[in-house]
């Protein structure tokens, strides 16, 4: 009889496949651990006629957790607002800063498993001065710069992390007095304790995408005049943001990029890009012109902003992000001049299915942080409310409806309350070589305005393509729209131009 020496570890492994192949997935992984440290322990041995290989069972292996770990570097914007109080002698009509805030941010992040330790420091400006009514007689409050240093604590879900922090910020601000024998004016950095919360995604290998709030409770500031007076303030801040990490979230498999031209997948691409919904990263630079607005009959311009992230949450779900940037050149209600700046920003997240049926729907919260810079770009007001959108793809068309309705619940209490609707529905027609029809018109109703100045509905339509520059896949557009009912002032005409860089999810 003829002895071999066989690698036992490799008939060990094999052994263990077997048996575990019934069991259920998670139960699989560990089991699977365990079969690799006795197997790797074995050594090779003796054996009597065993054969020398053995077809290995493919068992299903789950993929590795996303790596948190290491020094990242971003971005963030958003909007802030304070309740705090400018406590003037008999007067007191400050109610607060509504401001957009934006800056940068840097950290490092320690992994243990489903844990995250870490610290990151944000350094933001802000970008409004406010007025204290009536304006310049009392005071001016202007707010110039937010540090933040603190450290973060989270859960980890594969590409999903749900963090705290807490920590220390600083806020610099200046203010004026011109009260009857107090005038003056200052500047004071304050300092304050930092808690907020947040969630954030890992949706490419180096690249992940954030929305956190942040409370900042400051100390007082008083003036020096006689009477003295008291700033009382709070920060609270809403923000996006994304980071670059140095390390890789993803192992390098996973990284493997996937080039496909192919018409079909032209034509899907095409399907989803018209899809607010559909599994598809997403940058539409969207051009509002709105002609002969206001009294003086000038031209508003709206370019909105609008990164659209789908965020993979289960084998069944998906969250998708959908954020409105605007920039706004605001004609005066008073003056023959227009007021330029950043608008409030809207976020919404649609929960959505992964595998949906004819009816491809998705639902979750809308909400607009107070972040314009001048308070004629703005509400002044933080808004909450639903929101819903539903489509449905038969041959050729991309038809569905956007759905939405926003409450006031903070911000400056001086400024007047929210209820505001939008319905979007949209109709594209695709035709060959990427090019289509389309219709989006946006209907708006503001509930609290009078019944005749409620409504803005209009009607039109334009023409649209999607092509590629390189390898880099464009959806450009062109809409014209006249609004068949509108309140007094507002414009009749509008023009809307689209161009959005797309990036298919591998």
């Amino acid at each position: 009889m003829q002895i071999k020496q066989v690698d036992w570890s490799e008939t060990f492994l094999v052994i263990c496949l077997r048996v575990v192949a019934d069991l259920e997935e998670a139960t699989v992984q560990r089991v699977f651990l365990i079969c690799i440290a006795a197997g790797l322990l074995s050594g090779p041995a003796l054996a009597s006629d065993l054969p020398v290989k053995a077809p290995i069972y493919k068992a299903p292996i789950a993929a590795p957790l996303y790596n948190w770990g290491g020094f990242y570097v971003g971005a963030n914007f958003g909007g802030g607002w304070s309740n705090g109080s400018l406590n003037i002698p008999g007067n007191n009509l400050y109610g607060g800063l509504t401001e957009f805030v934006g800056g940068v941010q840097a950290g490092y992040n320690f992994q243990a498993g489903h844990f995250l330790f870490g610290v990151e420091g944000e350094f933001d400006g802000a970008g409004f001065g406010h007025p204290v009514f009536p304006a310049p007689t009392l005071a001016f409050v202007d707010q110039h710069w937010i540090g933040t240093v603190a450290g973060r604590v989270g859960l980890v879900d594969d590409r999903w992390l749900v963090f705290a922090k807490l920590g220390g910020g600083w806020v610099n601000s200046s203010a004026t007095l011109n009260l009857p024998g107090a005038a003056w004016n200052g500047t004071s950095t304050n300092t304050g304790w930092l808690a907020g919360a947040g969630i954030e995604y890992g949706f490419k290998s180096h690249w992940t995408v954030k929305l956190e709030y942040d409370y900042l409770g400051l100390s007082n500031w008083s003036s020096p005049t006689v009477p003295s007076v008291a700033l009382n303030r709070d920060l609270q801040m809403v923000k996006a943001g994304i980071n670059y990490k140095f390390e890789s979230g993803l192992p390098a498999v996973a990284e493997a990029p996937k080039h496909s031209h192919e018409p079909s997948d032209d034509e899907d691409l095409q399907k989803k890009s018209q899809n607010p919904i559909a599994d598809l990263v997403s940058v539409p630079f969207q051009s509002n012109t709105n002609f002969n607005t206001g009294p003086f009959n000038r031209t508003q311009e709206v370019l909105n902003i609008q990164p659209v992230v789908p965020m993979h949450l289960n084998d069944d779900w998906n969250v998708i992000s959908r954020t409105i940037i605007p920039l706004v050149s605001q004609p005066s209600p008073f003056f023959d001049s227009s007021t330029n700046g950043i608008g409030d920003i809207t976020q919404s997240l649609f929960v959505s299915p992964v595998h949906p049926g004819p009816l491809i729907w998705g639902v979750g919260p809308v909400f607009t942080v107070p972040s314009a810079n001048d308070p004629i770009l703005g509400t002044g007001k933080f808004l909450f409310g639903p929101t819903a959108v539903l489509v449905v793809t038969p041959p050729h068309w991309v038809i569905g409806v956007l759905l939405n309705n926003q409450w006031s619940v903070g911000g400056n209490p001086l400024r007047p309350p929210v209820n505001a609707f939008l319905a979007q529905p949209f109709a594209n027609y695709n035709m060959a070589h990427g090019w289509y029809l389309n219709t989006s018109p946006i209907i708006t109703a503001d509930w609290l305005a009078a019944s005749g100045e409620r409504w803005t509905v209009p009607v039109g339509g334009g023409i649209g393509r999607v092509f590629r520059v390189g390898d880099q896949p464009i959806n450009a557009s062109i809409q014209a729209y006249y609004n068949v009912i509108r309140p007094i002032g507002a414009p009749a005409w509008s023009l809307r131009t689209t161009v959005a860089l797309l990036f298919p999810v591998n």
